[in-house]
């Protein structure tokens, strides 16, 4: 099972390069696609072509069946390392990263088939990619779990929570990036790229989903903590960086909120100046790009950098 699970992880690997490529042509079939407009004047039938927009459906719905391939394979992946080592694959950092690739195809997928939009897949699978690179670099030797990792319920409850949690808020990410690059709201830079609202309104219902999940783990992790460490909350590097991770977020949703601003509290008011106060305010939508720098810095800077308690995962 344990070579199976390998052979898997590349076949979703192979898929997931396919699916990036046919997503880059498929956005790119939206620049390429003329539409001629013909009109009758005094000097004849004049003929314009323009641009129309409209991506190749086509090419469309080959990039969504490789990633629904590129799902399938991930999925029998986890359950054929599952079945090899006797417990969830998300302890180590080549399980977890692998995990998390198979999370964010399916979250994408997801969100893809609700939003019916298959442009967003220009980030999103390359993003899948990235990760499977990522996890083809750790050891996939399998080792016995250390103590403070044998409690099964509670390993596979809340590193499932926090790894679901992390591939919903990578899609709210996409929708973010593609927000920003065409200009915010009622602009669009790239005709061939979803609209800003479109993509805001993505972004907002998936970190709608992705925050209280995120939430959910933190709190199931500090359980789990007092079952193995004997306390709620240590304020260890991982714990501390989910927190914050997780209150980039609330900054987000505050600062959506709009003149219902922190700045407007008694006590900012006492000590930062009105000109500040009242100034310019950046787009809330550079705090879901904030928040993903903070979820790639929580799980790998964290991981394989900053010495803590969670440190045990190793490579």
């Amino acid at each position: 099972m344990a070579d199976l699970s390998i052979y898997l992880f590349w076949a979703g690997m192979v898929t997931a390069v396919i699916a990036t490529a046919l997503y880059v042509a498929f956005v790119a079939s939206a620049s390429l696609a003329v539409r001629r407009m013909s009109a009758q004047t005094s000097a004849g039938t004049v003929t314009i072509s323009t641009s129309s927009g409209g991506p190749n459906a086509g090419i469309g719905r080959l990039a969504t069946t490789f990633t629904t391939f590129t799902v399938i394979f991930l999925a029998a992946q986890v359950a054929t390392r599952w079945s090899a080592t006797g417990h969830a694959p998300i302890s180590n950092l080549y399980e977890f990263t692998a995990a998390f690739g198979f999370g964010i195809a399916a979250a994408y997928l997801a969100f893809e088939m609700y939003t019916r939009n298959r442009r967003f897949g220009l980030l999103g699978l390359p993003i899948v990619v990235g990760m499977l690179a990522i996890a083809s670099t750790f050891p996939t030797e399998i080792t016995p779990l250390v103590p403070a990792l044998q409690n099964g319920p509670l390993l596979t409850i809340h590193v499932s929570v926090m790894m679901i949690s992390y591939a919903v808020l990578t899609v709210s990410f996409c929708g973010a990036v593609v927000y920003l690059a065409q200009g915010g709201e009622g602009r669009r830079r790239f005709a061939s790229l979803p609209s800003a609202e479109a993509a805001g309104d993505l972004a907002h219902k998936a970190v709608m989903v992705g925050f209280p999940l995120l939430g959910l783990g933190i709190a199931l992790g500090a359980w789990w903590a007092n079952s193995a460490w004997g306390r709620y909350w240590g304020w260890d590097p991982k714990e501390t960086s989910a927190l914050v991770t997780w209150l980039s977020i609330a900054a987000y949703f505050h600062a959506r909120a709009g003149s219902g601003s922190v700045a407007g509290a008694p006590g900012i008011r006492r000590v930062v100046p009105a000109k500040v106060r009242r100034g310019w305010r950046p787009d809330p939508m550079w705090w879901l790009i904030v928040m993903w720098v903070l979820v790639m810095f929580t799980y790998f800077a964290v991981n394989l950098w900053v010495s803590g308690l969670h440190s045990y995962a190793g490579v």
